[in-house]
């Protein structure tokens, strides 16, 4: 498992999400990705994307007056295949 990390603070709808995406795309089963936003409706909707993707929401922290980390993980093929 490896962690990365993606900030995308200073960034409005729709490229954290689409960042996020991108992002995912490239990691393998068990990696995590931690992404750094300043945009509140980012901390719903790329939650309710991974989620939709079934990817794992590991953790939606507060680290600054204006400043969120969502952390993801990305599941093997095997257990989306169970999910779906």
């Amino acid at each position: 498992m490896t962690k990365y990390s993606l900030d995308v603070t200073g960034e409005i709808c729709p490229y954290p999400l689409m960042l996020t995406k991108q992002k995912m795309g490239k990691l393998t089963a068990g990696d995590q990705l931690v992404v750094v936003v300043d945009y509140a409706k980012s901390v719903e909707d790329i939650p309710r994307w991974a989620k939709e993707e079934g990817y794992s929401v590991l953790a939606i922290s507060e680290v600054g007056r204006t400043q969120w980390e969502i952390v993801l993980e990305k599941a093997s093929p095997a257990l989306l295949e169970e999910g779906k």
